[in-house]
């Protein structure tokens, strides 16, 4: 397991207060601004390759409600305006899932755009007690605190 900092860190036990059909944003955006290599050529870095590349984990921080679900989505923009660029990926969490519950995916190998951010999609009913922990780590990781 890796230690990451807080600049990978999406949400931290963010409360996920939406009426049904709606979505709320994550608490952070991760910006992987253009750098030069070695020849001054400037480079985005993927963040699908390498070592099968960098994982966004998911995990339920505080129980959700019985009567909705959330549906996690990873978000890939060339501005911080993240959800309004194109999906990554996403995962869904059923509903009265419990504190510890946790899911995660791999980001595809590809362009990914220079901003990354989440955004949770409440389903079925009124969300007012759930919370969601979500950060970008080098493979299914469990925060500890």
């Amino acid at each position: 397991m890796a230690i990451m900092d807080a600049r990978l860190e999406f949400s931290d036990a963010q409360v996920i207060s939406a009426s049904s059909a709606s979505a709320v944003l994550g608490t952070n955006v991760f910006d992987m601004s253009t750098k030069k290599n070695a020849w001054g050529t400037a480079i985005t870095g993927d963040i699908g390759e390498g070592n099968n590349g960098l994982v966004v984990n998911f995990q339920v921080a505080t129980a959700l409600n019985a009567s909705a679900y959330v549906v996690a989505k990873v978000y890939h923009h060339t501005t911080s305006a993240v959800a309004s660029g194109s999906v990554l990926g996403s995962v869904t969490f059923a509903a009265a899932d419990t504190a510890g519950t946790r899911k995660n995916f791999r980001i595809p190998s590809g362009t990914v755009n220079r901003w990354v951010g989440v955004q949770y999609s409440t389903v079925g009913s009124n969300m007012t007690t759930g919370a969601m922990d979500a950060w970008l780590g080098l493979d299914t990781e469990t925060p500890t605190k």
